[in-house]
């Protein structure tokens, strides 16, 4: 089926004249659609993409595909030190993550765009500054269908902040006290919608930032977080701080760790690994079919690429998502967001 897929990609690139955007469902084969479609034609091709490790693996492929006339390969932060109308084509792999600035110096030339996560948002942007829609589109709700990637659940567990302890320090320095999560969450708000109404960018910001801290961090979800991880054998962990992180889980993953533990998980010498934000695009990770989200972010691109981690094909086998959320706050706006591409009967609301 994954050959099949992967022709009628290659029939829509040709199709349109291999400009557009290629929404496949991650282990589809970006890389093999691109390539084919590179053999075919006879023009100077440069591919960006966001992280190092993703051009690494990009040399590989081509080795794999016996692909002769090698395009150039650049990271996208580098998209400004070169001139891109030395190229007939740019192919900007997971091409969701182009910042506002990038997007402006990709516009005017041709661009064709793979992507696995892709959401609705960045594809009405795509087509506002760079003039490309999606040209094939093979969904992760088809490719569970047909035996691609694994089937999967998400279990949303809704927390409430605390209201009984005075634990989160308050006031100023000349006045310190301590307040519950909960009424430090309401003052935070009460104060971010106080600037809002006032038009004041930079204190409704400040205020916007302590209490996304508050959420990261506060008590009542680290502590439901640890006692779902009890029950767990082996779990991938996604939070929002490197503190956080190394509270949860056996081993943390994230920049202030010199250990590569990310490397012992994918080898399985640990069975609980909490990160930040590590690249989920590129990794596979064997026998893995859980994972805990302590924090998730709006985004809708880094909740099916975290997600679609768990979701290694193994016949029968379903993945299981976890995701905390403090009800009634910004927090379950956030995991709102993120999940609105996910099939609704695949979200179930547990209380532990």
């Amino acid at each position: 089926m994954r050959e099949k897929v992967q022709q009628q990609a290659l029939d829509s690139i040709k199709l349109y004249n291999y400009e557009g955007i290629v929404d496949v469902a991650p282990r589809v084969g970006k890389s093999k659609i691109a390539i084919d479609a590179m053999k075919t034609l006879k023009k100077k091709v440069l591919i960006t993409a966001p992280f190092n490790s993703i051009l690494d693996s990009w040399q590989a492929e081509f080795q794999k595909w016996g692909l002769e006339d090698k395009p150039d390969i650049i990271n996208q932060r580098s998209l400004e030190k070169i001139n891109l109308k030395d190229y007939d084509l740019i192919i900007s792999d997971e091409i969701h993550t182009l910042s506002e600035r990038q997007l402006g110096v990709l516009a005017g030339n041709k661009v064709l765009g793979f992507s696995g996560s892709i959401g609705s948002r960045t594809k009405l942007k795509l087509s506002d500054t760079l003039g490309i829609n999606p040209i094939y589109t093979y969904s992760i709700d088809q490719a569970i269908k047909d035996g691609i990637i694994s089937d999967y659940e998400i279990n949303i567990i809704p927390c409430k902040l605390d209201n009984s302890i005075k634990y989160v320090p308050a006031g100023n320095k000349v006045t310190q006290f301590k307040v519950t999560e909960y009424n430090n969450y309401v003052y935070l708000t009460s104060m971010f919608e106080k600037f809002k109404q006032l038009g004041q960018g930079n204190a409704k910001f400040s205020f916007a930032s302590k209490r996304a801290n508050l959420i990261y961090k506060s008590n009542t979800k680290i502590q439901a977080c640890k006692r779902l991880l009890k029950s767990l054998s082996r779990a991938l962990i996604f939070t929002a701080r490197t503190e956080v992180a190394d509270l949860l889980g056996d081993k943390a993953y994230h920049s202030k760790i010199k250990e590569n533990n990310l490397e012992h998980f994918i080898n399985g010498d640990i069975d609980k690994l909490a990160v930040c934000e590590m690249s989920s695009m590129g990794i596979t990770i064997p026998d893995l079919k859980v994972g805990v989200f302590h924090q998730m972010r709006s985004s809708e691109e880094s909740a099916i690429q975290k997600v679609l981690r768990m979701c290694n094909w193994e016949d029968g086998e379903t993945a299981q998502i976890y995701i905390f959320m403090y009800k009634d706050t910004q927090d379950e706006q956030w995991v709102s967001k993120a999940i609105e591409p996910f099939s609704k009967d695949r979200i179930n609301f547990l209380t532990l």
